[in-house]
């Protein structure tokens, strides 16, 4: 802990402004280690060993769970710098959720356990009890100030923004103030929009200057608090924070201004500042992420209404409201399915043997990343959601351990409608009847993956600056760098080809009817003239012991039937049917029965849709293999008479066999999407699609049978 300041300290710096410099430092689990490398290299020990060289400035650190694991076994000298500086002292420790998660999307007992976790962890690492606590992603929902004093919290940070929307002037938040959940209180820090866009963006005496305003508006604290990256970690600001001198600069400024500045951590403040009163908080987080979780129809009305705002857009700014978190669960059913997922095995956990580790497992799936997307890759990084499932599979697997084969009705994903829940000791599987009969998770516990942790292709408000970047003038020079929000990105003209949007969700088992003789183009893009009212409809559905049955009568409609005057399309009611049936030796079996119904025969090409995710997706390059030839699908591709075939990755990994009854003509393609990141725009590869095919005559009160075997190995 802190030592309190003396009567003599506070003498000193009474009449001062107190400069808090808080920095957050984080990374992921799952993130490439390449990644965190050029990080700390970049970014983290030169910074720290530029304010180790200034003995009288102060600051305060948060490293998130993830980095401090990472750290512990890769950089251990890198604590020891940060543990040395707290003795000093110079350096306060934040603590937070170890696995980084966001604390209002996960129950009050795990919120509790994340903190205890992590706060144990830096006193035992540093010899210190943290007293503050860094909010992931800065979201604030009153629920958590229960949670936050039953974990020992004293005070968190939180955007000016939300003070304002809440009904504060701007001049009186300078300060910090107590909040109460049934008479316990909590102290805030509001952190100052400006300083957070001016560090290390602006030039030392543009910041110097509003730091003097600040003294002279009468605020008692100037709070700079933010991502530890921007010292040379996002682009551009290696050169601009080391190389350029403006680290060097903004220090001397630090130093030479002690008349009438003075650096402190922040419980040097909570001591030594009275609190400026009370407030309440709404739920919220920074502007951006309000506006990111509205997704691109409402993210674009927003900035319409920013443009016709125009010079008043600041004024009024604290008046509009922007999405909430949770959104990217409803934007994102992937999202939601992990996150639900979590939520369910914990709901499920026992006394017992491995009680303890599938605990921690399921705490690990709660990493905040893989949830949802802004300016950096987040849920489009497709090694951050396998690092989730992972952990959701260590769980599950501990959980079931010695289960036998289990078959349940549980609407797991809490949308109003049940999954049939398929688990056993070796598996775990979620079906929706509500939604074609696909099937949305399949994972595999010894191999650690979710087999269709794939992502659909969406639309994205920035999809827009990509269309539009070719015909972008460039900007005019400034004193200073752009931030991460005003960078103009890299935008190959491939990208703008690749900005491609999928009709359906991504699962497997998606039943298709079509007519057309190739739909291999119209599938990739997109475009595929759907002939059947089967994908996104409710089925009838009936759990076995193996799986579960689901049944639906619907219609097809084929071309037009030219004996009728006006040519219109035949509609043929047409009754499918499709078993699934699970085995403990990694393999599924799907037997479809379709019969047509109609009065009228029926020509059209059936094909049942598979999306699965292999881990080194993220990696290489995927394979198909037919027999003895291995086809790359860098390119889309098609096959006939095709009884069997491999989907696999050119790194050594899990392989899915799939096993037809009927030769099939089989079409496949990598499932790409095109995100960004601080870095620009990147086509990721999220999946392997692939597509068996079969041309059906049936005449009325006819039945096709067929069977599509899968099949998971090494």
């Amino acid at each position: 802990m802190t030592d309190r300041p003396t009567e003599q300290t506070l003498d000193r710096v009474q009449d001062k402004l107190r400069f808090l410099l808080v920095l957050h430092n984080h990374q992921p689990l799952g993130n490439f280690d390449e990644v965190i490398q050029t990080l700390m290299d970049r970014a983290y020990r030169p910074l720290l060993e530029a304010v180790y060289a200034r003995p009288t400035l102060k600051f305060t650190l948060h490293l998130s769970g993830p980095l401090l694991l990472w750290l512990e076994r890769r950089a251990p000298d890198y604590l020891d710098l940060i543990g040395e500086l707290v003795q000093r002292g110079q350096l306060e420790l934040l603590s937070g959720g170890l696995y980084e998660p966001i604390l209002a999307a996960i129950p009050h007992e795990d919120r509790i356990a994340q903190i205890t976790l992590m706060s144990e962890r830096l006193r035992s690492r540093f010899g210190v009890r943290p007293r503050g606590l860094w909010l992931t992603e800065r979201i604030w929902d009153s629920a958590i100030i229960p949670s936050l004093i039953d974990a020992g919290v004293d005070y968190v940070l939180m955007d000016d923004r939300a003070f304002l929307t809440s009904g504060f002037e701007a001049e009186r938040l300078h300060d910090y103030y107590l909040t109460e959940a049934e008479g316990e209180s909590l102290a805030i820090f509001p952190i100052d929009k400006t300083l957070r866009y001016l560090i290390p963006f602006r030039q030392p005496d543009e910041i110097e200057a509003h730091l003097r305003w600040i003294a002279r508006m009468g605020g008692r604290l100037a709070i700079a608090a933010d991502d530890g990256e921007k010292f040379g970690g996002w682009p551009g600001t290696a050169k601009w924070v080391y190389e350029d001198g403006w680290l060097k600069g903004f220090l001397d400024l630090l130093e030479g201004a002690s008349d009438w500045l003075v650096s402190q951590t922040v419980s040097e403040a909570l001591e030594g500042v009275r609190p400026a009163g009370l407030c309440y908080l709404p739920t919220c987080s920074y502007i951006e992420m309000e506006e990111w979780s509205l997704g691109p129809d409402g993210g674009r009305r927003f900035e319409e209404l920013k443009g016709r705002l125009g010079s008043d857009a600041d004024r009024f700014m604290p008046n509009l409201r922007g999405g909430h978190w949770k959104h990217f669960l409803v934007r994102y059913p992937e999202a939601n399915r992990a996150h639900k997922k979590g939520l369910a095995l914990g709901r499920l956990l026992t006394e017992g043997r491995g009680v303890k580790q599938a605990r921690l497992e399921i705490l690990a799936a709660q990493c905040n990343d893989s949830y949802w997307h802004g300016v950096f890759g987040g849920l489009y990084l497709p090694h951050l959601r396998h690092e989730i499932w992972r952990h959701l599979a260590r769980a599950e697997a501990r959980i079931r351990r010695r289960q036998k084969l289990k078959v349940e009705a549980i609407d797991i994903d809490c949308d109003g409608a049940p999954e049939v829940w398929v688990s056993s000791s070796r598996f775990s599987a979620q079906i929706q009847p509500h939604r074609g009969g696909r099937l949305v998770e399949w994972t595999d516990f010894a191999g650690e993956v979710n087999l269709l942790n794939t992502l659909t292709r969406r639309p994205e408000a920035y999809h827009d600056l990509i269309r539009r970047a070719a015909a972008q003038p460039d900007r005019q020079a400034q004193e200073g760098i752009p931030g991460i929000h005003d960078l103009r990105r890299a935008t190959p003209a491939d990208l703008v080809n690749g900005l491609c949007y999928d009709q359906w969700e991504r699962a497997a088992f998606l039943d298709h009817f079509f007519t057309g003789p190739d739909p291999l183009s119209a599938w990739v893009r997109g475009h595929l003239d759907e002939r059947g009212d089967f994908i996104e409809a409710l089925w009838n559905f009936k759990p076995t012991s193996r799986g579960v049955v689901l049944e639906r009568l619907g219609r097809v409609r084929t071309e037009p039937d030219p004996s009728t005057e006006l040519g219109t399309g035949l509609s043929h009611p047409l009754h499918l049917r499709k078993e699934y049936a699970f085995t403990d030796n990694r393999r599924l079996t799907v037997l479809y029965r379709i019969q047509n119904q109609g009065s009228d025969r029926m020509d059209v090409r059936f094909g049942v849709e598979l999306n699965f995710f292999l881990p080194s997706l993220a990696f290489g390059q995927s394979l198909i293999t037919l027999g003895d030839q291995r086809v790359s699908l860098d390119n889309p591709a098609y096959a006939a008479e095709v009884e069997r075939f491999t989907v696999s990755t050119r790194e050594p990994c899990l392989q899915l066999r799939v096993e037809l009854d009927h030769p099939v003509i089989l079409y496949t393609h990598l499932v790409a999407t095109v995100s960004q990141s601080e870095d620009g725009y990147e086509r990721t590869v999220q999946g392997v699609a692939a597509m068996p095919t079969w041309d059906l005559c049936l005449e009325p009160g006819q039945e096709w049978t067929g069977r599509v075997r899968v099949t998971v190995s090494g």
